[in-house]
């Protein structure tokens, strides 16, 4: 991956102020900011996948962008209901011992059984946890091939194309999150205030620069980039 690249395309387009910082004004509105701007990384990741030499967008098409966020963020939910399944329970374990009423033995062999149960569950949570966030990138990218949602929830083909580029993957979720660190780093002895608004928009573009150099990579082709996501 090139990643000097994707660190410093949102600095090569003309007007990149101006985008970044509209996305973050964006982001305030409730609920459909957030899905905007997810919509507006996948434009990003569209046209890095299509080879376009100014891959940021404009905010000009934030109904798709809106839809296409809400899509993605649907098709992530799905896959993050394994991890529900394992966190919803932590809650109720520990009212095993309850059932013991008075009796003491009842109640200590219960409290085991809670305490098995409690690192089992966790355990499980933790493993699935990372899994989620390494097939987070692979949802996006398929994505912003097919455009459809049903494609994000072929869990094999999903599950094959992660093993396939696990390395990739794994490095651009390592980078996102140590950009992220050092941004706030440097810029911590500064009040960041709204400035953590703009930092978040560059962040998300950043991150599908490079998920994008991992589809373009892997040979995937978006469909109507050009029509649906003009630079500019």
């Amino acid at each position: 991956m090139d990643i000097g690249k994707a660190f410093s395309f949102v600095f090569e387009d003309e007007q990149w102020i101006t985008k970044i910082l509209l996305g973050a004004v964006i982001t305030l509105i409730p609920i459909f900011g957030g899905f905007a701007l997810m919509g507006y990384a996948i434009a990003v990741l569209r046209n890095v996948m299509a080879g376009n030499p100014r891959p940021l967008p404009a905010w000009d098409d934030l109904g798709h962008y809106f839809m296409d966020g809400l899509m993605v963020w649907v098709a992530t939910l799905v896959y993050a209901l394994p991890f529900f399944v394992f966190i919803c329970p932590l809650a109720l374990v520990w009212v095993l011992p309850a059932l013991a009423g008075d009796s003491q033995d009842a109640a200590v062999v219960l409290v085991g059984v809670a305490g098995i149960l409690n690192i089992g569950l966790g355990c499980l949570a933790f493993l699935y946890g990372f899994l989620l966030q390494l097939l987070t990138p692979v949802v996006q990218i398929r994505y912003a091939e097919t455009g459809q949602l049903g494609a994000c929830l072929r869990f094999g083909e999903i599950l094959r194309f992660l093993f396939s580029n696990i390395g990739n993957i794994v490095v651009s979720q390592l980078l996102f999150v140590l950009a992220g660190m050092v941004l706030v780093s440097v810029l911590g002895g500064l009040s960041l205030g709204l400035l953590i608004l703009p930092i978040s928009v560059w962040l998300s573009v950043f991150s599908s620069h490079l998920y994008g150099q991992i589809g373009q990579r892997a040979g995937l082709a978006p469909q109507a980039v050009a029509e649906r996501f003009p630079c500019g």
